[in-house]
């Protein structure tokens, strides 16, 4: 699917989860990740959250370079620990931020940046999913592995397109954890989150797993992007986009896509990335800040304050 390059192994705690993975893509299973690190050019960590950090700090001092899930840890001290891992190594470090390669957000994107709603004001979005989904991965509402419920799911998302689409860091958060809709979860299953950046753009951040069975879709991201002369209206699942302007009646435009691969495009992007030796569109500041975010979303939470991430 992408040329010039091979699956070649993988590393996997579970051994039932790794043989699953080995006899659907017929790649080789290490008994160790030191195993796996010696005959490889990059890797992909996409375990549990909690060893996030284990992963990735080994491959990158084996100067590895290295595609990693969100969050990129559940720790802010082990976040920074990463940034200067990768600063020392000099190999690539791509976070796995997809909602900035699905085609609706990197049109919005354009949008933005040509000026094509004025100045940037406030965004409003949603990440939601279903509640029954959550229940088939175990380790999502095991905080030892995941971190957190919700909040360490999805703010990561949303807090990374706020920063993308303004252009500027987020200085305050102020976050709600409502009541659980599932009462047996041992984690947050929804809340509400309110951020400032320092360019004074205000974004708003709901996101739960409280969708019901018949929802549309597995999960939602959906974006309202308000400006001084005009709207963007973002439904990325969907792939539909509406601009209104300010200008005349007439000013405006609406897109729909389908058959958009935003995890392909990302994987592609990573390899790029190495070939040519340019940087990644999400890096691994952006990983540390995403982490910022959501820590500071659950001191927010427990303190009743806006806070400013660390």
């Amino acid at each position: 699917m992408i040329p010039n390059v091979e699956v070649v192994g993988a590393f996997e705690r579970n051994r039932e989860l790794a043989i699953q993975f080995s006899d659907r893509f017929g790649t080789q299973l290490h008994e160790s990740l030191q195993a796996l690190l010696r005959d490889v050019d990059a890797v992909v960590v996409a375990s549990e959250n909690a060893f996030h950090f284990e992963y990735a700090a080994e491959a990158v001092e084996n100067k590895k370079h290295v595609l990693c899930e969100k969050p990129m840890t559940i720790d802010l001290e082990q976040a920074d620990k990463l940034v200067k891992l990768v600063e020392k190594n000099g190999v690539k470090f791509q976070m796995c931020y997809v909602m900035r390669y699905h085609t609706v957000t990197s049109l919005a994107k354009g949008l933005v940046d040509e000026g094509k709603i004025g100045k940037l004001l406030s965004i409003i979005g949603t990440n939601k999913l279903n509640r029954y989904l959550v229940l088939l991965r175990n380790w999502f509402t095991d905080k030892r592995l995941s971190g957190g419920g919700a909040v360490m799911d999805h703010t990561v998302h949303l807090s990374d397109l706020i920063r993308w689409y303004s252009g500027s860091e987020i200085e305050e958060v102020y976050t709600e954890i409502g009541r659980n809709v599932n009462e047996n979860l041992s984690v947050e299953d929804n809340f509400l989150t309110t951020v400032r950046t320092q360019n004074r753009v205000i974004g708003h951040i709901d996101g739960s797993w409280t969708y019901s069975s018949g929802h549309y879709t597995w999960g939602d991201v959906t974006l309202e992007l308000l400006g001084t002369d005009g709207v963007i209206y973002v439904d990325a699942f969907r792939q539909n986009i509406n601009f209104i302007g300010n200008e005349k009646p007439s000013d405006r435009l609406s897109w729909h896509y389908y058959g958009c691969n935003a995890d392909l495009s990302l994987v592609k992007d990573f390899i790029r990335c190495i070939v040519e030796d340019t940087q990644p569109l999400a890096d691994v500041y952006d990983g540390r800040q995403g982490v910022a975010v959501t820590l500071a979303s659950y001191e927010s939470s427990r303190t009743g304050r806006a806070v400013k991430p660390k």
